[in-house]
């Protein structure tokens, strides 16, 4: 294991040495996170998935017959919900779409989904107060209904791998997925966690409905080009925190034993990098610091990323491995 930071360099060099769990400090640190929320820095994998976003909108558009779809497959906190919020609002910008209709939206399915439940979820995403009020065939029927009169040419299904439910040879989620493609109604984009690559493939009828994957797949440290982004990335998210006011100064967040520790605790996931980052916020809010320091980092790790098994040990106090 190579060291990273000493216990002198993990001691506090601004602000208090702890935290002031105060409730006016604690309010302070929720308004710096909430903040933080409002910040979008685009994940280079995002650029390809809303390019194709356009392609299957526009091809679908063209063509009669089948509707297209695509799958993005990713770790939790790898960026796939993130993204396709981006593309909605991105794409209400540009495009000013009229009254009354909704272009795209994004549904999230619950644990333990039903195909009836996938098509009342949907329901639910236009406003149906009584998607739950029907035989399977006849919601569908009234979503069908639903795309035509809101002129929808694209819906998001996030965490599908919660369609693997009751899954059998006689029931299976994939032959609703691909009769509503087969339909010609509304083109599909399926987002999952790994999980999902089961349901996605094992039906090659559905698969061939399918484009090209846009999976999001972690940034590799062995890789420089990976590296390149991941230290862009960070920068980039230091410079905001500064420019939204979060913190005073930059916290030098890309110096390079700081990149290497947040590689290991993310993983090569840059949503995990904002989410520690969002972690040590608090606690250098609470001890009304100017910046992030690595005191902040090593404690959101103890915290946040232990606890909730995102990574086995701390980087910034244990050492990160030789290269």
């Amino acid at each position: 294991m190579r060291p990273t930071f000493s216990a002198a360099q993990l001691r506090p060099s601004t602000g208090l040495p702890v935290e002031d769990n105060s409730r006016e400090r604690s309010i302070a640190a929720a308004n710096a996170v909430a903040l933080s929320r409002q910040i979008y820095l685009q994940h280079p994998a995002h650029r390809a998935m809303f390019a194709s976003f356009d392609y299957i909108r526009a091809l679908d558009r063209l063509s009669t017959g089948p509707k297209s779809a695509m799958r993005v497959i990713g770790a939790s906190a790898s960026g796939k919900s993130t993204g396709f919020d981006q593309y909605i609002e991105i794409d209400r910008r540009r495009s000013e779409p009229e009254p009354g209709t909704l272009p795209v939206f994004r549904i999230k399915l619950d644990r333990a989904c039903t195909t009836k439940r996938l098509v009342t979820s949907m329901l639910d995403g236009y406003g149906d107060e009584y998607s739950d009020a029907s035989v399977e065939s006849t919601l569908r029927k009234r979503l069908y209904r639903c795309v035509e009169r809101f002129r929808t040419e694209m819906i998001f299904v996030d965490e599908v791998q919660h369609l693997n439910f009751r899954a059998s040879e006689r029931s299976d989620p994939t032959d609703t997925l691909k009769r509503m493609l087969d339909d010609g109604v509304v083109s599909l984009v399926f987002g999952g966690d790994e999980t999902a690559l089961n349901l996605m493939n094992r039906n090659i009828q559905l698969a061939n409905r399918m484009i090209a994957p846009g999976d999001i797949n972690a940034l590799s440290i062995e890789d420089e080009g990976d590296r390149r982004t991941f230290r862009s990335f960070v920068s980039r998210l230091d410079q905001e925190l500064v420019t939204r006011s979060i913190m005073e100064r930059p916290s030098n967040l890309e110096d390079d034993t700081t990149l290497r520790c947040l590689f290991v605790v993310s993983g090569g996931y840059l949503g995990r990098v904002v989410n520690l980052v969002r972690q040590a916020i608090a606690i250098a809010v609470r001890r009304s610091a100017p910046i992030i320091e690595p005191h902040d980092l090593w404690l959101a790790t103890e915290r946040w990323a232990i606890q909730q098994k995102i990574v086995s040990y701390n980087p910034f106090s244990k050492g990160i491995p030789d290269a």
